[in-house]
């Protein structure tokens, strides 16, 4: 008896393994851009505009404890900003050490500017996932009497340290006062 035996062509052999291929990453791959389920996403959004709007409102009191709170005390902590009224324009830490040495003496010597300003923030933007998230927005700064302070764009990157969030990375832009006026 002549055993009969069928080779599969080379192109088949490819596909096979190309379709293979693509099954497998997408099993692996699956979670990565899936948000997940059991996490209320809304409830972390206000968490996270809590810590801000915490950090916001402690910074503008001049209250160091409540302040430093809201940060991760990391070597990879990062601020960046850019404000005209700076003399050197853009600010910028890398690791929180240098950042709260300078906001204590700030505080304890009384010269933080806006205090008793309010802010508002619109057109925000969340990434959370189960660790980090990401939240962009505009936000508009007055004084009590309604005048306009300033309007930035800015970013808070942050991480979630014992179930709770905690900036990492801040930035901001604040944009000229005279496109300000124009408005």
């Amino acid at each position: 008896m002549k055993l009969i035996t069928y080779q599969q062509p080379f192109i088949t052999n490819v596909v096979f393994f190309y379709v293979l291929a693509v099954v497998v990453s997408s099993v692996i791959f699956s979670g990565c851009n899936q948000p997940q389920s059991t996490r209320d996403i809304e409830a972390e959004k206000e968490a996270i505009r809590n810590v801000v709007a915490m950090e916001t409102e402690a910074y503008f009191k001049q209250d160091f404890e409540l302040w430093r709170s809201a940060y991760v005390d990391t070597s990879y902590f990062r601020m960046y900003g850019y404000w005209e009224g700076y003399p050197e324009k853009v600010k910028y830490y890398n690791g929180f050490d240098e950042l709260e040495t300078l906001k204590k003496k700030q505080f304890d010597e009384n010269e933080t500017l806006w205090t008793g300003s309010k802010e508002f923030r619109e057109n925000e933007n969340f990434r959370i996932t189960d660790d980090m998230a990401w939240y962009t927005f505009d936000q508009r700064s007055e004084d009590s009497t309604g005048k306009l302070l300033g309007k930035s764009v800015e970013v808070r990157i942050l991480e979630k340290h014992n179930q709770q969030w905690k900036i990492a990375m801040m930035g901001y832009h604040y944009l000229p006062t005279d496109s300000l006026l124009k408005q």
